[in-house]
């Protein structure tokens, strides 16, 4: 499994992440520490999460590879995701995660959890 990121999330992302920062791609299904509460709907959302590897939780027990290094994700969600995935940037400038399959989430959130300064 492989997350590609496209050149403009590229370019949005890759600012924020230091050699500090975790990378977490947390379906929000209520477990986790970045997860309030499940959605009530049959929706798919996922949120894209920086943060540190202390913010991590033991839910988070994989790793996929991506173009900015191993993205966490909690193992059962790999039933949720494509085998090749790509972030994308639509032109309302939301984060879009997609695949063979088609448009998993059209509204992705990034949640930069990481200290200031």
């Amino acid at each position: 499994m492989y997350l590609t990121f496209s050149d403009t999330a590229l370019q949005r992302i890759s600012p924020l992440v230091t050699t500090d920062t975790r990378i977490a791609l947390d379906l929000d299904d209520g477990v986790g520490p970045f997860s309030n509460s499940a959605t009530c709907t049959f929706d798919v959302a996922f949120n894209l999460v920086l943060c540190q590897a202390s913010d991590l939780s033991d839910d988070f027990n994989m790793t996929i590879d991506s173009d900015l290094g191993p993205v966490y994700i909690k193992d059962y969600t790999t039933e949720q995701l494509d085998s090749a995935l790509n972030l994308d940037v639509d032109h309302y400038l939301r984060y879009k995660l997609s695949g063979p399959s088609g448009i998993l989430d059209p509204n992705v959130t990034l949640r930069n959890l990481q200290p200031v300064g």
